[in-house]
């Protein structure tokens, strides 16, 4: 670890001189459940030996409920051009504005490096919850696991008080119609 302290990011300096987070760069969105199949398989164990604890782990599993869609497909993006790095955008779960792009370099067997734009995301010891989001969805999650089970977003079956309801006069329970 204090090696690894002392390093820089190496995927960050990839992906910042090579132009890897300006619009004009071609990413493709495809279903993570479809693509990816080279992306290393991962325990949950060697996991949290890559985020250095629990925390982030847990984190992942929120992130990955957000970031699903309501038919469960989770959006990863690819380049032709960039083989074995993936990407992301992970919404920020403190500013609902807010969009965080990632990006995650592997082998096929082994996940090399990673970077996002938050404000933890260059560190190269431990992740930040959003790339473990991807990470533990990659490589556990969509082979261990199942189908992710999307919980419902219940404000939208609430209704504004305010508003009068329409009342429909033809089923009026009145005796004397």
């Amino acid at each position: 670890m204090q090696l690894l302290a002392r390093s820089s990011n190496e995927l960050q300096t990839f992906v910042n001189d090579t132009g890897l987070d300006r619009r004009s760069y071609r990413w493709t969105p495809i279903d993570a459940t479809e693509a990816c199949q080279s992306f290393p398989k991962l325990t949950e164990d060697e996991i949290r030996e890559l985020t250095l604890g629990v925390y982030q782990v847990k984190l992942a599993r929120s992130y990955t409920q957000e970031h699903c869609s309501s038919d469960g497909t989770y959006e990863i993006l690819v380049s032709g051009e960039v083989p074995n790095i993936v990407s992301a955008k992970i919404q920020s779960r403190h500013v609902s504005a807010k969009r965080y792009k990632l990006w995650i370099k592997h082998d096929g067997i082994l996940v090399t490096g990673w970077y996002c734009t938050c404000k933890n995301g260059s560190r190269v010891v431990g992740m930040c919850a959003h790339i473990t989001s991807v990470l533990w969805y990659l490589s556990y999650q969509r082979h261990e696991a199942g189908p992710l089970k999307v919980i419902p977003n219940w404000a939208d079956s609430i209704e504004d008080a305010a508003r009068d309801p329409v009342i429909d006069e033809s089923d009026s329970d009145d005796p004397e119609e």
